[in-house]
């Protein structure tokens, strides 16, 4: 006995499963981004194994037949795909503004001394930076974005039969302007400790001036250290909030993928 699939119903498939391993390339998962490769295609696999029953039929087998299917077959995937990435990023994006912030507290603060491997990326880093990463990952499971996600994944298969996807005319500047918001994300989480920190330069440098003798060196590094830690702790406290800002603005942009 031997099974046989329509050509129609694999060529769609294929369609869907590009748009779902878009996704999983840039899916903001701790390990997701190290894991191998083995491991992402099995992770689109299961995503377009559910979605199928939600999928608008896309090409049909006249436009299989035509001479032109090859290249319009590049299309199709062209297309599936940029969607797949594009909500990928822009939740990318969004988590990028804490290591940002850990970036530039982490060099102000001294903390850039001390490195360790980051368990989301498998590359060295600051101790900050890893912690800021960690704290990231869990507000993305708290506020739900995974479950977002899936389902943003689940309309575009109702909304956007396979193949025929063309992204929003103001699509690259959503895009553009959530990058600028994770800018000014990570700027205000780091302020108040680059804030503390300036003025902890400026006394040092008046005590500098009426006592030349000091060692200033051996003083500035532990002060700056501790009081970056002082100043983080109570700033850590809008971190939730601000996440839920940017997760805000990212769901916005993904939905705005999705427009017709």
């Amino acid at each position: 006995m031997t099974l046989e699939l329509p050509a129609v119903w694999l060529i769609n498939y294929a369609l869907l499963l590009t748009r779902c391993l878009g996704l999983a390339v840039f899916l903001p998962v701790p390990g997701v981004q190290t894991a191998l490769p083995v491991t992402k295609v099995a992770l689109g696999v299961a995503l377009a194994a559910a979605l199928t029953p939600l999928a608008v039929a896309g090409p049909g087998a006249e436009a299989l037949a035509s001479p032109t299917a090859p290249w319009e077959m590049l299309r199709w995937m062209a297309s599936e795909a940029a969607l797949g990435f594009g909500m990928g990023c822009a939740m990318r994006v969004a988590l990028e503004a804490f290591g940002l912030a850990a970036q530039a507290l982490g060099f102000q603060a001294g903390f850039s001394y001390v490195n360790m491997v980051d368990p989301t990326s498998q590359v060295d880093a600051s101790i900050l930076n890893v912690a800021f990463a960690l704290l990231a990952n869990l507000l993305f499971f708290a506020f739900d974005l995974h479950l977002f996600l899936i389902r943003a994944m689940a309309r575009s298969a109702e909304i956007w039969p396979l193949g025929s996807y063309a992204p929003p005319a103001g699509a690259a500047e959503a895009m553009v302007r959530l990058g600028g918001v994770m800018f000014d994300a990570g700027v205000r989480l780091s302020l108040p400790v680059i804030a503390a920190l300036l003025l902890i330069d400026l006394t040092l440098g008046l005590l500098n001036q009426v006592n030349p003798r000091m060692q200033l060196l051996t003083l500035a590094f532990p002060i700056k250290i501790v009081a970056g830690l002082v100043v983080l702790i109570p700033t850590l406290g809008s971190a939730t909030r601000v996440f839920g800002y940017l997760a805000e603005q990212a769901g916005e942009v993904v939905t705005g993928l999705l427009a017709k």
